[in-house]
């Protein structure tokens, strides 16, 4: 049972961080330091971004099932997007090796600089005039491919970037969302292609696993697109540095 209780917590803080511009990874260094929990592996990892994935596919299903609206997923114009965005991290991801970021210490300074850099990106709002293009695509790729280091979250820099540019904040959470499921399919591929081993997981862990991730993803989706409708977007920076000076 307690191990049962260790997957859904760790599936908890991936669905809960993965979305909210706080940094998924930084948080789970975080909570497996505090909460003494081990690093359960490749096969942890995978099927807690099949939740997340799911997360994401079940709340724009409308939109991604689609190809009908130039802002749907399947779109020629949002796929040719999507994959100069992708492009950076990719880059980024093979040609540096960011396991020795992975620490606690590391951590606690890269999240104070996500928080910083959100509450500096959401003062210059709407500073550009910029349209989601070619151009815009690649500057926002490049801003996600700073997240690969733990700490820097994804969400936050790519749509604290959008709305810097000028973007529609509808649109702009929209393609954000958009962008993290290629960059989770090609980790997910990664994993199983270059992990070192895989952890033997019971069916009721691995179900815990998911159906937290998946749970908590959706209602992370859900919270920050309502939120980010009423409020300002810098409160997540607030929040970041706060958790990096208690940490």
């Amino acid at each position: 049972m307690n191990e049962l209780i260790n997957f859904i917590i760790l599936g908890m803080i991936q669905g809960l961080t993965e979305f909210f511009p706080v940094s998924s990874s930084g948080h789970l260094v975080l909570f497996q330091d505090i909460l003494k929990i081990n690093n359960e592996g490749a096969s942890a990892e995978i099927i807690a971004h099949f939740g997340t994935l799911f997360s994401i596919l079940l709340f724009y299903k409308a939109s991604f099932f689609s190809s009908k609206n130039k802002n749907d997923f399947f779109h020629t114009n949002t796929l040719k997007f999507l994959t100069i965005s992708t492009i950076p991290a990719v880059i980024c991801g093979l040609i540096f090796d960011f396991e020795q970021f992975f620490n606690y210490q590391f951590v606690q300074y890269s999240l104070m600089a996500n928080g910083f850099l959100i509450i500096i990106m959401s003062l210059l709002k709407n500073s550009f005039s910029l349209k989601l293009n070619l151009k815009s695509a690649l500057l926002l790729g490049l801003f996600q491919s700073i997240a690969i280091l733990p700490g820097i979250s994804r969400s936050g820099m790519v749509i604290s970037s959008a709305l810097m540019m000028g973007l529609d904040k509808e649109k702009s959470i929209q393609y954000c969302f958009f962008m993290v499921i290629p960059i989770i399919v090609l980790s997910i591929f990664y994993e199983l292609l270059f992990s070192n081993g895989f952890e033997a997981i019971s069916v009721a862990n691995a179900l815990g696993l998911f159906m937290s991730s998946f749970i908590f993803g959706y209602l992370s989706l859900f919270f920050l697109v309502q939120f980010l409708k009423k409020f300002n977007f810098w409160w997540f920076g607030i929040y970041c540095i706060l958790v990096s000076l208690i940490s």
